[in-house]
């Protein structure tokens, strides 16, 4: 159920409510002229309407994807106007906006923004056409900004991406968390753009459509890779599965090497946190003979003969957070 459709449906069970108040008013007064067996009755059944009424209330106002925290009143009162110098633990709003795709809009004056707790599959461009689901998530985003006066933001502690887009938290006009609702709907991966994580209430919500196949959850697309089958030509967002066949570490990160040509990189500040606090690679040699699984952006790399001799890998999936990885020795199947 969509959002719009929440707030149609609370709003027209308010006034039935009222309906009801109204007239058990009415009704109260005259069985305490009467007092008689019937018109108790009555009342009883208004009673009963009326508490059902007010559950319907109760569901309205809390759609199934909007378990994740909302924006407060205070909050979005206090917002300041975005400006080309945010701040990270401020909140900002917005009064025009435009939507490029799933995860991703621009605000005046070329300032770009992306969403960075969630991945919407690609639209299509000029090499290749579109994937699976990525024109309901730009559609699914575009609907629910839809007749807002403003949208809510907050930056990340990573501020911006590689593409030089700032990084935020997306809040509708009414405070609802945006990301929350694409990723209910199946219709956006759980990411961490940066190294605090995703929040958990994401994970709980992919993990419902997930079980529910929903979206790209019933999609080709979403399926898991085996990384000894991937080649040069596969590459960009993906979850991946192998058989960890050695470890290599660079001054910050941990290289993750799986049966084929791929490596999962990580960082060591990350691996050193709860709950793996993996801070040697004897610790994480015992992964060696071991399937892990992990999401992230696949990239390709020309390896030199030097490079080769040594067993780098050519392909390198870049985690920005543990969560990233769905599988592993030391992490809950949860």
């Amino acid at each position: 159920m969509r959002l719009w459709s929440c707030q149609s449906i609370e709003r027209a069970t308010i006034n039935k409510v009222a309906l009801i108040l109204s007239g058990a008013k009415a009704q109260l007064k005259t069985i305490l002229r009467q007092q008689n067996m019937t018109s108790i009755k009555r009342l009883i059944s208004m009673a009963l309407a009326l508490a059902l009424a007010l559950a319907l209330v109760g569901l309205s106002a809390a759609p199934a994807y909007a378990q994740c925290p909302t924006l407060s009143e205070l909050s979005m009162d206090q917002a300041l106007m975005w400006s080309g110098k945010p701040k990270v633990g401020k909140t900002y709003k917005a009064q025009s906006w435009r939507v490029q795709d799933g995860d991703s809009l621009s605000l005046p004056e070329g300032h770009r923004l992306r969403l960075g707790q969630i991945n919407t599959t690609e639209m299509a461009n000029k090499n290749r056409p579109a994937e699976a689901f990525a024109q309901q998530g730009k559609d699914q985003l575009t609907q629910q900004l839809r007749q807002q006066d403003a949208i809510f933001l907050k930056l990340l502690p990573a501020i911006k991406d590689h593409y030089g887009r700032w990084l935020v938290k997306l809040y509708d006009g009414t405070g609802v968390n945006v990301e929350a609702s694409l990723v209910a709907q199946g219709l956006a991966y759980v990411i961490s753009m940066d190294g605090q994580g995703a929040a958990r209430c994401l994970w709980k919500q992919e993990k419902v459509a997930r079980s529910q196949g929903l979206g790209l959850w019933q999609a080709a697309i979403s399926q898991v890779r085996k990384a000894s089958l991937l080649t040069a030509t596969q590459g960009g967002f993906m979850r991946l599965k192998g058989l960890v066949t050695d470890i290599s570490q660079s001054q910050r990160h941990w290289y993750i090497g799986l049966e084929g040509h791929v490596a999962v990189k990580i960082a060591k500040l990350r691996m050193a946190q709860a709950p793996l606090r993996i801070k040697s690679q004897t610790q994480l040699e015992r992964w060696i003979g071991q399937t892990i699984t992990a999401r992230g952006w696949l990239a390709w790399r020309k390896l030199n003969k030097k490079q080769r001799k040594k067993g780098f890998k050519a392909g390198v999936m870049t985690l920005n957070h543990v969560h990233m990885l769905e599988r592993a020795p030391g992490l809950s199947s949860d």
